[in-house]
């Protein structure tokens, strides 16, 4: 019987497809316990985004996450095959879902999806997000620009 129990338990670790990663904000580590799915990697929905300024509200009834910040939201309920982003639907990969109690959302495509650079370093398991300078407005990355003297411009 132990070694029925053993196997049994050995078959059910082999078959996960679960495993752990870190994650750092603007190069900065959080605490949050991400994992890896089929290759992607998930995070709680509070932390990454909170650390990037975006409020995160959850609905535990209809287990839907809503991340804003300013003029940007994303909209998202667990189970579903695709998000909101800004208006914008997005079919990640791996979808959002609800992992040991948490509810978890893919890095990359909410990242990218925001305005953000997200980066993997399969060596450290580390995923990286940075938000970009400029601004997000209708799916276009604006950036400053640098500012000229005006004695300096030649016109024809």
């Amino acid at each position: 019987m132990k070694r029925f129990f053993a196997a049994f338990i050995a078959v059910i670790m082999m078959s996960v497809t679960v495993s752990a990663a870190q994650v750092k904000v603007n190069d900065k580590p959080i605490d949050a316990e991400a994992v890896i799915v089929e290759g992607r990697t998930l995070v709680p929905v509070r932390g990454a985004f909170e650390e990037l300024g975006y409020t995160v509200e959850y609905d535990a009834d209809t287990k839907t996450a809503v991340l804003t910040k300013g003029s940007s939201s994303v909209v998202m309920t667990a189970g579903e095959a695709s998000f909101t982003a800004n208006g914008e639907s997005i079919t990640p990969e791996v979808p959002q879902q609800i992992i040991n109690s948490r509810f978890m959302l893919p890095l990359r495509a909410v990242g990218e999806a925001l305005g953000a650079e997200v980066d993997w370093d399969a060596q450290t398991k580390t995923a990286s997000v940075k938000a970009k300078t400029g601004l997000k407005i209708g799916g276009t990355q604006t950036f400053p620009v640098e500012e000229v003297p005006v004695n300096e411009i030649e016109l024809d």
